[in-house]
């Protein structure tokens, strides 16, 4: 029986290395593959969701601040109103006094014979 020699041996574990070192590389290379595959899924993935989602929380937002202002506006419309109101009747009660005291004051129609 002959044993091989050390130059065989050596021969062999060159090519045995170069072997494992191209698995391990075809290894990672289609993990990084798989990976970056999966990334760009992701990714794909959130923005779809974020398209979808903006306009209809933008929608529901905007629903929810309209119902809110209309009744701030209803109440602040009821509160000009009320004011209108009293302003036109201090007016026409300061148009009265004006005209009682031109015709009770000096020169009056209702002026006192004092």
């Amino acid at each position: 029986m002959t044993c091989p020699g050390i130059e065989q041996v050596l021969e062999q574990l060159q090519q045995q290395n170069e072997a494992q070192i191209s698995m391990i590389k075809e290894m990672a290379d289609n993990w990084r593959a798989e990976s970056e595959r999966q990334h760009n899924a992701t990714i794909e993935a959130v923005k779809a969701t974020a398209q979808e989602m903006v306009p209809y929380n933008l929608t529901g937002y905007l629903d929810e601040f309209s119902k809110a202002l209309a009744g701030e506006i209803r109440t602040l419309l009821g509160e000009v109103g009320r004011l209108h109101e009293q302003k036109r009747s201090l007016q026409f009660e300061i148009h009265t006094l004006f005209h009682l005291h031109s015709q009770y004051g000096p020169g009056g129609q209702f002026e006192p014979d004092w």
